[in-house]
């Protein structure tokens, strides 16, 4: 069984706050996620931050999320602690939290769990121990404060902000591009990065769908280098959807769910709010 977190579990969530691993790469790097604050706002204001912060039943293992699309997507953002080798005991905990969260999940509609991380061998081996799978690999590019100088000498193209998000933050911004551009991406891009104002002062990263020729010149001519690969990792979750009775087929006859998705042998009986 898991359950939401509780004022008694502080100490306990403090305790093992120092071996958490985060598992959305983005609003790490940016410090738009702070564990501890969310876990004690979303206690007393749980409508405030879209953020649930678990634990098992005995409070030894914490994880953080937060509701994406409309509740069709929760997001994983912290987990604490996460086993550093091939513990078995340690990993068939997990495993059963992940388990009763899927449970859960799937009654509530939710489709998929999301984690965005970058390619260290540790988490996205855990990951793939909880039951999670690769769905993509994005380049991400690095560069320091220097890079929004370098973007206020380049002529900027309005019209193309829209194919990147900005997402900033106390340690630093994130760009995302959104679509690909066929035409010279520099512009755009340069555009989007003098949003952040000829103050900025944080590290700058810049995650792109494919690194083709047009973006790797025009990342390499404002001071960017590769820095790691972001792996967006998805456990899809099994939705059951009542079987209609076949023609011909008694009343009264059993008629099994269909799961359009694999199903796993779920130990725990979800989430408790106790």
């Amino acid at each position: 069984m898991i359950r939401f977190f509780r004022l008694r579990d502080g100490p306990r969530f403090l305790a093992v706050l120092h071996e958490g691993f985060y598992l959305d790469e983005r609003a790490a790097r940016v410090g738009r996620f702070r564990p501890v604050e969310a876990a004690t706002v979303s206690l007393f204001f749980p409508d405030l931050i879209p953020v649930r912060t678990l634990t098992d039943g005995e409070g030894s293992r914490f994880l953080q999320l937060s509701y994406r699309r409309k509740g069709e997507e929760l997001r994983l953002l912290f987990g604490t602690p996460i086993p550093s080798s091939p513990d078995l005991e340690a990993v068939a905990g997990w495993e059963a939290l992940f388990h009763a969260l899927a449970e859960w999940a799937a009654r509530s509609g939710t489709r998929r769990l999301i984690a965005e991380v970058g390619g260290d061998e540790l988490r996205l081996a855990f990951l793939r121990q909880v039951g999670f799978q690769p769905l993509r690999r994005d380049p991400v590019w690095a560069g320091s404060a220097q890079v929004v100088e370098h973007a206020f000498q380049i002529p900027a193209d309005p019209e193309g902000f829209s194919r990147w998000a900005l997402h900033r933050g106390p340690g630093g911004a994130w760009l995302e591009e959104l679509r690909h551009a066929r035409e010279d991406p520099l512009s755009t891009l340069a555009g989007c990065i003098r949003e952040l104002g000829p103050r900025w002062r944080h590290p700058v990263y810049v995650q792109v769908r494919r690194e083709t020729p047009e973006i790797v010149r025009a990342l390499r001519e404002l001071g960017f280098q590769p820095a790691f690969s972001l792996w967006r990792m998805v456990r899809w979750i099994a939705i059951p959807v009542p079987a209609s009775v076949p023609e011909g087929v008694e009343a009264g006859a059993s008629a099994f769910p269909a799961f359009p998705c694999q199903t796993y042998p779920w130990p725990c009986r979800g989430i408790s709010r106790k």
